[in-house]
């Protein structure tokens, strides 16, 4: 075999490995490409999924400001009951010491 035909099947051997190296580099970038659309998709679902969650979070926050002011309206009569009651037992010890001073004037005469 001579030096002409050595490096022809050198260079040969060369170009089948260049070839080989960029199929298994087209390989790669095909699996890559794959990956990030499965990554992307995932990424889809899951910002979905947050919206969905987003919605509910947003629609209790609604009840619980609801209920809260519910809450408040019901200790302001709470607090309008117990300063009515106030004023009724204040009416009732007055009526009472009226009531006790007749008596009083009733066992004088």
């Amino acid at each position: 075999m001579s030096i002409k035909e050595a490096g022809m099947r050198f260079i040969g051997s060369i170009e089948n490995e260049f070839v080989r190296i960029g199929a298994d580099q087209m390989e790669m970038g095909q699996q890559l490409t794959e990956r990030i659309n499965g990554v992307a998709d995932r990424v889809k679902t899951l910002d979905g999924k947050v919206t969905v969650l987003d919605a509910k979070v947003t629609s209790m926050q609604a009840s619980i400001d609801e209920l809260q002011a519910g809450q408040a309206r019901m200790q302001t009569s709470i607090d309008g009951l117990q300063a009515g009651q106030a004023t009724m037992q204040q009416t009732q010890t007055q009526m009472m010491d009226i009531l006790i001073a007749i008596q009083r004037k009733l066992d004088l005469n």
